[in-house]
């Protein structure tokens, strides 16, 4: 079966400075139509920042869309004065941390809900940090704390449900994985 589904029309209900909405109709596979609301999202960037304790770096802050604090990694959108998603990255560990690193590395690029949205983010891991006395300020429409945690401290709030961002989520998950592939190697020598 072809999986397919085609556009029939689109119409615009609410552009903003981060996302637009529109509203669809398309065809599906069927032969049926179907109506439904679609997100465009500015894409962002979001980091796995690891300290020479072997410590992951997450903000604490306000989420006004589910009412409530989260723990998530460094990340921001990706804007007209970053050149690249790399960038972007680099400009947020700056504000939200205070740091720089000296080895950035791409993990992945996903989309965090393909359901709606077509956000796609840019997942870097980065480690040989260096805490700056010149950080950045934060966007003025944002308050946070940052706090180092063991990869132990992670999976004991990930079982308590007191990290909740899917993309941190990942990013604990893509950082064990690359600490067992790291394990497995260095036995093999």
């Amino acid at each position: 079966m072809d999986l397919k589904e085609t556009e029939i029309s689109s119409q615009q209900i609410f552009q903003g400075r981060i996302l637009d909405l529109a509203v669809r109709t398309i065809k599906l596979p069927n032969g049926e139509t179907a109506t439904g609301e679609v997100i465009k999202h500015k894409p962002a960037s979001a980091v796995i920042a690891i300290n020479d304790e072997q410590k992951m770096l997450l903000v604490k802050q306000w989420r006004e869309p589910i009412k409530q604090i989260t723990l998530e990694i460094p990340a921001g959108l990706v804007d007209s004065t970053d050149a690249s998603p790399l960038d972007a990255m680099k400009r947020e560990l700056n504000e939200e941390g205070g740091y720089r690193a000296d080895y950035w590395e791409k993990v992945s690029e996903f989309y965090s809900s393909p359901g709606f949205c077509d956000e796609k983010m840019y997942l870097f891991y980065c480690d040989t940090l260096t805490k700056l006395t010149d950080k950045r300020a934060l966007d003025a429409d944002e308050f946070l704390t940052s706090s180092w945690y063991s990869l132990d401290e992670l999976k004991t709030l990930l079982a308590e449900g007191k990290i909740v961002d899917a993309k941190t989520i990942y990013a604990i998950t893509v950082w064990e994985n690359m600490m067992l592939r790291n394990a497995q190697t260095d036995n093999k020598d």
